[in-house]
């Protein structure tokens, strides 16, 4: 049970990494391959500039492939990990 809840975890803070990630990259138009993490005072700031620049439905949207993201990373670690633990399993 504990692995279970540390694999869940790790999964919302991986998820919430895309979420921040991704959302700043729409924001700021900067996409940076290498980056694995935005701070809070990054995004912050970056939702702020957005504000005089990008309208309602375009910032609606933005946060919709946001989370789109970041449930595709939920998804994705949770699945890897339940199949590298069954294969273990029948090992």
């Amino acid at each position: 049970m504990i692995e279970q809840l540390n694999l869940e975890d790790w999964a919302w803070q991986l998820s919430t990494e895309a979420y921040r990630l991704n959302l700043y990259s729409h924001l700021t138009r900067q996409a940076e391959p290498n980056r694995s993490s935005v701070t809070e005072a990054e995004l912050a700031e970056a939702i702020r500039d957005s504000f005089t620049q990008v309208n309602e439905a375009a910032y609606r949207e933005m946060v919709r492939l946001a989370t789109d993201a970041a449930l595709e990373t939920y998804d994705r670690v949770v699945s890897s990990t339940v199949k590298r633990s069954r294969v273990q399993l029948c090992s």
